[in-house]
C-alpha cells in the first residue's frame, strides 16, 4: 500500500493540492533504494518475530466450507495493514493479539454510526518488494509461511479475516498467486496487489513507479474465480492499491465477477479536503471503494463520521 517513492510527490495529474502520496510499505528508516529493505533484513526481522510469537500447536478452527454470501456490499470491511517487518505499519507497532484488539476499537465506530454491519480483516504483506534484486533477480522476498499461520489463527480467534498482500517486484503476479494456494484456498482468505510495486522485468522497486493494467487485474481475478469454483469457496475480495491515475491503467475495464468482488483502494496520504478529492476521482462505478488511513501520516487523521461521509461511501477501510 502507501508511501515514499524516493522522496518525490506524486499525484492525479501534478498532485491533488496538499496530498502527499507515496508508494507502499516503504520506511524512511529502512535501507534501499526508496526506503526499501533487503531481503536479508526481512529475513532477520522474520527470525525475531517468530522467536517471540511461535504460535499454537493447534490452528484455530476453520470456517465451514460451502458456497457463502458476499461480503459486498452488505457488508463493510474494517482492516489494519502491515507485517511484523514492517515497523512503520500498525501490524508491525502491535503484536498478533494486540493488532486484533486494535481492530476492533477500530471497527466499533463504524458498527455504531454507519448502516452495515462490520466485518473485521488483517491485511499482512504477503510478498515484499525489495531494495535487492536477490537469488532470482526477482526484487521480492515472499513472507514466511509461520508468519501467515499466526495471523491466520489470529484472525479466526476473533472471527476476522485475512487478507494477502502481494509487492510483486519484478515477479509475475499469476506466479506470485500460485505461491499463495495454499492460502488462497481458506475460505476466509482474500488477495490484494499492490500496483506500485509491479515494476516490470526492467524496473526497480523504489525507483519505478509501478502500475498494473486492467488486462492483468482481469487475469488475476479469473484465477482466483477458478480456485473459489473449484473448492466450493465463498466469493472473495480482490483489493487493488492505486494512490494515482497511473496505478491501475484502464481502471474501467476491469470486470467484477460473481466469485471475486475487486475493489480499488486509496491510498493517498494527506488533508481530508485532498484525500477526498483524490478518493473521489479515482473511483470507478461497478467497482466497489476502498480508502486508506494513516495514524501517523495523515493530518489530521479523519474520524469514523468524516470517512462515512465520503462520496461514494467507502466498502472497504484500511488502516496503516
Amino acid at each position: 500500500m502507501a508511501r515514499h517513492l524516493s522522496g518525490r510527490r506524486l499525484g492525479l495529474a501534478a498532485a491533488v493540492a496538499g496530498l502527499l502520496v507515496l508508494p507502499a510499505g516503504a520506511s524512511a528508516s529502512a535501507a534501499g533504494p526508496g526506503g526499501l529493505p533487503t531481503s536479508g533484513q526481512l529475513e532477520r526481522s522474520t527470525d525475531r518475530f517468530l522467536e517471540r510469537h511461535p504460535g499454537a500447536s493447534t490452528p484455530s478452527a476453520r470456517p465451514a466450507r460451502g458456497p457463502g454470501t458476499a461480503l459486498l456490499p452488505s457488508n463493510r470491511v474494517v482492516a489494519l495493514y502491515g507485517a511484523p517487518q514492517m515497523g512503520q505499519t500498525i501490524l508491525g507497532r502491535r503484536s498478533p493479539s494486540g493488532a486484533t484488539k486494535q481492530l476492533a476499537a477500530q471497527s466499533a465506530p463504524y458498527a455504531e454510526l454507519g448502516h452495515r454491519p462490520v466485518v473485521g480483516a488483517l491485511d499482512l504483506v504477503a510478498v515484499f518488494a525489495t531494495a535487492g534484486g536477490g537469488p532470482d533477480g526477482l526484487y521480492r522476498t515472499r513472507q514466511d509461511d509461520d508468519v501467515i499461520r499466526i495471523y491466520l489463527d489470529q484472525a479466526r480467534a476473533v472471527g476476522a479475516r485475512l487478507i494477502l498482500d502481494i509487492q510483486p517486484g519484478r515477479a509475475r503476479l499469476r506466479d506470485e498467486l500460485r505461491e499463495l494456494r495454499e492460502w488462497v484456498v481458506q475460505p476466509d482468505v482474500d488477495i490484494a496487489i499492490d500496483p506500485e510495486w509491479n515494476v516490470g522485468p526492467r524496473g526497480v522497486p523504489g525507483r519505478t513507479a509501478g502500475n498494473v493494467s486492467a488486462r492483468k487485474v482481469n487475469r488475476l481475478a479469473q484465477r482466483i474465480a477458478r480456485k473459489v469454483r473449484a473448492n466450493d469457496l465463498p466469493p472473495k475480495l480482490l483489493v487493488v492499491h492505486q494512490f494515482r491515475k497511473g496505478s491501475v491503467r484502464g481502471r474501467t475495464r476491469i470486470k467484477q465477477r460473481p466469485q471475486v468482488q475487486t475493489l480499488l483502494n486509496f491510498d493517498g496520504i494527506g488533508s481530508p479536503a485532498a484525500k477526498r478529492a483524490g478518493y473521489a476521482a479515482l473511483s470507478v462505478p461497478r467497482l466497489f471503494d476502498g480508502f486508506s488511513l494513516f495514524y501517523r501520516r495523515d493530518a489530521p487523521l479523519m474520524k469514523a463520521s468524516s470517512v462515512l461521509a465520503l462520496v461514494p461511501e467507502p466498502d472497504f477501510l484500511l488502516y496503516q
